[in-house]
């Protein structure tokens, strides 16, 4: 195996992981932003609020969608025998799945 191939499977699998925990962090992220509850005390304008919040949340999960797509889609790559310590193996993209959002962050 030349050391051109185990720089490229090295750099793709360091894409993935990269990939893989900035999933991790935006499907986070939409959770964090949907547990937060301000009360305007205004009607109209907490509708408004809590339209922005749900759509800002959806916006972070298409992300987080994306990038588990796009690491998928770089899909599996075999780790090089030729390095020292690492076996030959597989390496498999993990995926972040979130579930479907219910209902809008806060009540009105």
């Amino acid at each position: 195996m030349s050391a051109d191939h185990c720089a490229e499977t090295s750099l793709l699998a360091s894409a993935v992981g990269a990939l893989t925990r900035s999933s991790a962090a935006t499907l986070e992220a939409s959770y964090e932003l949907l547990a937060h509850y301000s009360d305007t005390g205004d009607a109209p304008t907490q509708r408004a609020v809590n339209t922005l919040v749900d759509q800002a949340a959806d916006s972070l999960r298409a992300l987080t969608d994306s990038m588990t797509d796009i690491s998928g889609e770089l899909g599996v790559v075999p780790m090089p025998a030729a390095i020292p310590g690492v076996r030959a193996a597989t390496f498999k993209a993990a995926t972040v799945r979130h579930p479907s959002a219910e209902g809008s962050s806060a009540p009105l």
